[in-house]
């Protein structure tokens, strides 16, 4: 059977929705919405099979096939769009599909839309604060962020979000006095440190948690050094290891610990650290030579 709705194009597919919906004004029965749902299903089963061919495709031809098929599938929901116009989860993943094909603004129309037809979508919150952020409209940004929290208080990358905003924005927040360093400082990390109380087993949010003792105006040395041990323990591979590792030196550096910094950095050969490495160094020479 399902052999035989994979058979079926996108076009016919919808000719069939459009129909149903003929049919159901005609009986009075909601079988609108169900089509639409089993439409979409399929539509996001055939767009992921397109990204994992296209992760895989090596020859310039296999990567052309993969685009024209991710083209048929724009086209297959945008007519999904116009034949179920309140139906809000196809407007969300038409959205997202857009904004991994870069279409921006299309994108944002798409979850507009979504957010008029329900207004409870965290993801669609979120989306909107993505594209009210990159457009320089922080407080709105801020808006959607807090909004998508409110929904969907326990997922990390929420908190996350508002985290990185407060830093992107920092001098805007306080200019505007919406918040002064010390609330902002608090707010800031409060969410990083809540995305990783939400996924501890998240590397990329404990590490931007630990990079925030940095970004503050009164850092707590000591928990900040907590936090990097616990990066060096937890590293993907060998060049976060050393990467935290020189974070954990400058920390030692900032608690005036310059005997443990110095032998932490003997253990940092990573090329790509070099130029970090040697700015420490000479910061400890300056101010603890030896």
């Amino acid at each position: 059977m399902r052999k035989c709705f994979h058979a079926l194009s996108g076009f016919a597919l919808i000719s069939t929705l459009l129909f149903g919906a003929a049919y159901a004004k005609k009986k009075k029965e909601p079988t609108t919405q169900s089509m639409a749902q089993f439409i979409l299903k399929e539509l996001n089963v055939r767009e992921q099979e397109a990204y994992d061919e296209y992760s895989r495709a090596i020859e310039k031809a296999d990567v052309e096939r993969v685009q024209t098929k991710l083209q048929g599938i724009v086209s297959d929901y945008e007519r999904l769009v116009k034949a179920a116009p309140e139906y809000a989860p196809a407007f969300v993943s038409y959205g997202l599909m857009l904004h991994r094909v870069g279409e921006r603004d299309a994108s944002n129309a798409m979850f507009v839309k979504a957010d008029e037809l329900d207004p409870t979508i965290p993801v669609v919150k979120n989306q909107l604060g993505n594209y009210m952020a990159e457009e320089g409209e922080f407080t709105e940004a801020l808006g959607f962020y807090l909004m998508a929290t409110e929904l969907d208080p326990d997922e990390p990358l929420y908190h996350h979000q508002i985290g990185n905003l407060m830093h992107a924005y920092r001098k805007l927040f306080v200019a505007e006095k919406m918040y002064d360093n010390k609330s902002l400082d608090l707010l800031m990390q409060e969410n990083f440190r809540k995305s990783v109380e939400l996924a501890p087993d998240h590397w990329q949010y404990r590490l931007r948690y630990a990079q925030s003792f940095f970004d503050v105006t009164k850092p707590d040395w000591i928990k900040a050094l907590e936090q990097w041990q616990e990066l060096v323990l937890q590293a993907p591979g060998e060049f976060e290891k050393q990467m935290s590792q020189l974070y954990m030196a400058k920390t030692r550096y900032e608690l005036q610990h310059h005997t443990a910094a110095r032998k932490i950095l003997k253990k940092i050969d990573h090329p790509n650290l070099d130029r970090s490495k040697q700015e420490l160094i000479d910061l400890l020479d300056t101010h603890f030579p030896k």
